[in-house]
């Protein structure tokens, strides 16, 4: 306890609240007693030791003085009339769970959680009694917590267009509250430069002369090349006085930038560091450096496995692409026929908001539907003439032919099912099975109107082009008895915002002539 107990003081009477427990020196909670003009009168040992001060300087200006500059729960400054126990001073009431962050020198933010309870003897309102629980550990596992459940929703679930590196950046300064977060990866072409990959927050510290001429001599030598060099994180407590931050302090502190920590890890198996930016000194403690590694280890795991992804289904695109240009080798009327129907089915997927995931199986549905007549014959797909009831028999089998193909190579659904039943109608006039409305897969339906809008606006041996208008004008009509009404809808919407086939990329292979 403090000295100097004169019984004769003003407030005997609450010191001796404090002092009836003198187990309160040995506990974690914070404790002090504050009169009705405001004033410290008394506190136990945890209380100054919590808040970085003396007990002297507690009770000559306050629990946070004029030195500590405390904020709310969102970081944001919190004016003295927002003090819990200015709150229970004007209103005789408790005040309870308020969380507060005080910036203590040299050491990390530590957040507060402080109930104020006013003190009555006798009926008569003599002050507040102010308890303080550091909750900080408590505060950083919570949030760790947060930012690890939104870098593993990205990481569970990546697709081929997925960013984790960029992602990672975003969460740290969106749900982190970090001002600056960035990638670099090891130069092949300057040793000890690094290359800045993917950022997010206060980019134009990077971006705007980031090292000065001065500072040639130091690239590869600062935390983050550190970091790089020895494989081992680096923390700066405090940018205005860490020796390794030098060349880059002074625009650090036009950006109000005081302490980082820059993480190795290896993403792709190349060299690369995570560096993560704090306006707050002594930001990262042992807890934030384990939390914000294993976040590392996260997302490196991450980017290997969406390349892994992206090469996949690059290779899947080329080999749908090789079979769809085989079997358009065997029609040259109808060459790029494939690609464009995958393309514009793609652009109705797209309109009618479905994930990116579906988008692309459109795509690719679309590229190889007609990849059954490659067990046509030739001279009935290039016949010019009217066909035979035989003959159309034929080509129908390419339906039930394609799905036989792809569904023996185990591609993704719904690529097999969209080249059995991209004829199927919704009257049940269709073919292979004459399916009825909801019976059809939304992506047969789609691919079914981008099929007869492309076949009719370009030429065929049978008949000339018959042009967008006409094609658009056609499913129409047909639009809720033959063809999908949303998906009419949304073909007719993509053409009306610029889509045409002229702008769809073709290979040698699909060009006649």
């Amino acid at each position: 306890m403090t000295e100097d107990r004169s019984p004769t003081e003003p407030y005997t009477a609450l010191r001796a609240q404090l002092h009836t427990s003198e187990f309160l020196d040995h506990v974690r909670t914070g404790v002090v007693l504050i009169n009705v003009q405001g004033t410290v009168v008394d506190s136990n040992q945890t209380a100054p030791q919590m808040l970085g001060r003396t007990c002297e300087q507690l009770r000559s200006d306050g629990p946070f003085g004029t030195s500590i500059a405390p904020v709310d729960n969102d970081g944001v400054l919190l004016r003295r009339d927002q003090f819990p126990w200015a709150t229970t001073l004007r209103t005789g009431e408790p005040c309870i769970g308020v969380t507060i962050g005080v910036d203590i020198p040299e050491r990390p933010r530590r957040w507060l959680l402080v109930d104020s309870h006013p003190l009555v003897i006798d009926g008569e309102f003599v002050g507040v009694t102010i308890y303080l629980v550091d909750v900080s550990a408590l505060r950083h596992e919570y949030r760790s917590l947060q930012l690890l459940n939104e870098v593993n929703r990205f990481v569970m679930t990546p697709t081929k267009d997925t960013d984790p590196l960029q992602s990672v950046c975003d969460v740290l300064v969106a749900d982190g509250s970090y001002c600056l977060a960035w990638i670099g990866i090891a130069s092949r072409d300057v040793p000890g430069k690094i290359d800045i990959h993917d950022a997010a927050g206060t980019t134009e510290y990077l971006y705007d002369g980031m090292v000065s001429s001065t500072a040639t001599e130091a690239i590869g030598r600062g935390p983050s090349g550190l970091a790089l060099r020895t494989g081992v994180t680096h923390v700066v407590d405090d940018i205005a006085r860490d020796p390794t931050f030098e060349p880059w302090r002074e625009r650090a502190a036009q950006f109000h930038l005081r302490s980082m920590l820059a993480i190795p890890f290896a993403p792709w198996g190349q060299r690369a560091i995570l560096c993560i930016f704090s306006t707050n000194p002594y930001a990262f403690d042992d807890s934030d450096v384990r939390s914000k590694e294993s976040i590392a280890r996260e997302v490196e795991f991450a980017a290997d496995q969406v390349r892994a992804k992206r090469r996949l289904e690059e290779a899947l695109d080329g080999t749908l692409l090789s079979l769809g240009i085989l079997t358009e080798t065997r029609d040259p009327y109808t060459a790029g026929h494939q690609t464009r129907v995958g393309a514009l089915g793609a652009a109705i997927a797209v309109h009618l908001g479905l994930e990116i995931k579906m988008v692309n199986l459109v795509r690719q549905a679309g590229d190889v539907h007609d990849v059954g007549k490659i067990a046509i014959p030739a001279e009935i797909l290039t016949r010019p003439g009217r066909l035979s009831a035989l003959e159309f028999t034929m080509i129908k089998g390419h339906t039930t032919i394609g799905h036989r193909i792809l569904s023996n190579a185990s591609l993704p659904w719904p690529i097999a099912e969209v080249a059995l039943s991209h004829h199927e109608r919704l009257d049940g006039s269709g073919y292979p099975a004459g399916l009825l409305d909801r019976d059809i897969i939304l992506p047969a339906r789609i691919v079914a109107v981008a099929d007869v809008v492309e076949a009719m606006a370009h030429f065929r041996p049978y008949r000339a082009a018959l042009g967008i208008d006409v094609a658009l004008a056609e499913v129409a009509k047909g639009a809720g008895t033959l063809y999908d009404r949303d998906a009419v809808e949304s073909c007719r919407a993509v053409f009306d915002m610029g889509f045409t086939f002229e702008s769809i990329p073709t290979t040698d292979a699909q060009v006649v002539g």
